[in-house]
This record gives structure tokens, C-alpha cells and sequence, in this order.
């Protein structure tokens, strides 16, 4: 009998990875980050939602990637590419290139579906922003509910690198109590990321050296950037389906997501083990940025905010579709003055 090694291995990691989570007790290593989980987010009815959501996205993801018909579409976009390597070597993942291929390839009346395809056909099977030097440091968000504020920041942090170079540490103070106060944003509730992503598109970011973060203790502060010089010039996108997702990331680093949490996930991760939730016990909600996937496992790489000592130095990969994650009213990314 033919056994799938790489198969048995991402499945044996998964399970023990699963196990040493499942163990965790309260009050163990991480129980500060469960303390102060996202309360927006991790509602009932949020939890409802993203779990919906996810899983939708990620079937609809399976069935056209296994579509005979869709198949055949993506099959004429790789011969077409293969045949013109030299016209394709300066190739980028905008929608304007995109949509350029889609004409080319299948006429002037070229649909949605035909878009789909050549995303599908120009998106690589694996992608870590991090070899691109699009990720910027770990940082830690402590006791207070402010996942969204730095995972938006993350986000905001590998769009300038990706498409400038330039490294901004971003103020997740000024974001979260400043940005996020007219939103009811605190450390003891949270707050949404689409509210994030619409505040910073509209009102822009100031680095984090004019309006440094201390609520690392669980203290609310107060807003204080008047001085500040505020960057602006980012407008957010959202998605409609897995690859979307993906040609963002490629284009632009990263982008801000939210899940919900089960008790296995506090510890889970370490080794790059692909995070599947085994536990009925939720914790609450979280908020990630995602910088990578493995279209092989199904799986995204994001990157968190509890120290580069917790999961894989701060980074962990989960399973598409797990716990609500990559959901359309809950992910998001942002473009640049001229982006697509």
C-alpha cells in the first residue's frame, strides 16, 4: 500500500500539536493573552458569522479548483505565459495586469470566471512575505484587548515595505485609543477590524515614536498624537475569495484578519505545526495578520502579537477556513495612493 509521507507528517504534526494545546491549564504561560482576547470579535454572533463565512469561501475555493471546466480556463493561461515568458517576465499581481492577462488570453468579452482563472494560473502554490522583507518585528500587545490595533498595523507596516521599501513602526497606541475611540474601542472590550481598516484609510497612521504603546498592563491610555504627523495615502480593499486573498498578500505583504479563539489555540503552533481547532472551548476573538499560505497544506501563515516566544518566534499557520479566520466582513488589506 502507497503511503503519502508529506501527508502523514503534516497530519502526525497537526494532531500532536493539537494534544500538547488541548493540555494547556488556566492560568499557565499565555493566560494574559486569554485574559484579554477581543470581546467584539469573539461575540456570539461574530462567531457565527466568520464560521460561516470561512468555511463557504474556503468550499467554494475546493469546487473550483477541482471544476473540469475551470480547469481548462487556467490550463490556457499557463500555456499562454509558458509561450511568452520574455512578454511575462515583468509580471505583477495587480487587478489592472490581471484583467489585461484575462483580455489577452480569452477575448474582449472576458468574464469574472476568466479573471479567476489566471489568478488562479500566476498565484505561486506557497508565498512568504517574509523572504521579500515585507514583515516587520514581533511585537507584544500584553494584557490589553488590542489585537485589531496591531494586527492593522502589521498590515499597514508590510504595505509601505512592499511597495515603498520604507520601514514604519506604526502606533498601535494611536490607532487603538485614539483612532478607535470614537468606535468604543478599550482593552476590555476591543474592537472590529473593518472599523480599523476604514478609520486608518480615512484619518491615516503616525509612527509609533511620537505616540508610543504602555497598556501592555491592561490600562486604557489617552489619545495623545496631537503632535503627530500623520502618514496618509492608504485605501483599504476587501475580498471575495480565497485567491484574492492571496494576490493581496503578494502584491502588498499582508492583511488583517479575525478568528476566534478555542482553548487548544493558546498554546498550540510551535515547529510550524498547522493549527486545527480540537477543542469546543472558546476562549474569545483574535485578530492576525496573514503574510503567507501553503496551497499544498491549506493552510495560512500569519503573523501574531504575543511575542516572538510564543507558536513559531511569534508566527503561526492554521488551517483555511479554521475558527472563522479569513472571513469577507472580518478581512481586509490596504493599497497605496495609485495601487490597485
Amino acid at each position: 500500500m502507497l503511503v503519502n509521507l508529506g501527508f502523514a507528517l503534516t497530519t502526525l504534526l497537526a494532531l500532536s500539536g493539537a494534544i500538547e494545546a488541548a493540555t494547556v491549564p488556566r492560568g499557565g504561560k499565555w493566560d494574559k493573552y486569554r485574559k484579554s482576547l477581543d470581546k467584539v470579535i469573539g461575540s456570539a454572533e461574530n462567531t457565527a458569522s466568520m464560521s460561516k463565512d470561512a468555511k463557504a469561501l474556503v468550499q467554494a475555493h475546493a469546487t473550483q479548483r477541482k471544476d473540469p471546466a475551470f480547469k481548462k480556463l487556467v490550463k490556457k493561461v499557463k500555456t499562454h505565459t509558458k509561450s511568452n515568458k520574455k512578454n511575462m517576465a515583468s509580471f505583477t499581481m495587480t487587478d489592472d495586469n490581471i484583467e489585461s492577462l484575462a483580455t489577452t488570453v480569452f477575448g474582449s468579452n472576458a468574464s469574472d470566471v476568466h479573471t479567476a482563472a489566471v489568478r488562479a494560473a500566476m498565484l505561486p502554490d506557497s508565498w512568504d512575505s517574509r523572504n521579500k522583507n515585507w514583515v516587520s518585528s514581533i511585537k507584544d500587545q500584553g494584557q490589553c484587548g488590542s489585537c485589531v490595533a496591531f494586527s492593522s498595523a502589521a498590515t499597514v507596516e508590510s504595505t509601505f515595505l512592499s511597495q515603498t521599501g520604507n520601514s514604519i513602526e506604526v502606533s498601535t497606541a494611536d490607532l487603538f485609543f485614539c483612532l478607535g475611540s470614537g468606535d468604543g474601542a478599550s482593552c476590555s472590550t476591543g474592537w472590529q477590524t473593518g472599523q480599523a481598516a476604514n478609520d486608518i484609510a480615512q484619518n491615516g497612521v503616525v509612527s509609533a515614536d511620537c505616540f508610543p504603546y504602555t497598556a501592555g498592563d491592561g490600562q486604557d491610555q489617552q489619545c495623545d498624537d496631537s503632535s503627530c504627523q500623520r502618514t496618509s495615502g492608504l485605501s483599504v480593499a476587501s475580498f471575495g475569495s480565497v485567491d484574492e486573498i492571496k494576490q493581496h498578500i503578494m502584491t502588498y505583504g499582508a492583511v488583517v484578519t479575525a478568528f476566534t479563539v478555542y482553548q487548544d489555540f493558546m498554546n498550540c503552533c510551535s515547529n510550524n505545526q498547522i493549527y486545527t481547532q480540537q477543542s469546543d472551548q472558546q476562549e474569545g476573538g483574535h485578530a492576525v495578520s496573514i503574510v503567507g499560505w501553503d496551497e499544498g497544506n491549506q493552510a495560512w501563515l500569519c503573523k501574531n502579537s504575543w511575542t516572538t516566544t510564543w507558536g513559531t518566534d511569534g508566527f503561526f499557520w492554521i488551517a483555511y477556513g479554521q475558527c472563522g479566520i479569513g472571513s469577507t466582513d472580518q478581512t481586509y488589506g490596504f493599497t497605496t495612493s495609485g495601487g490597485n
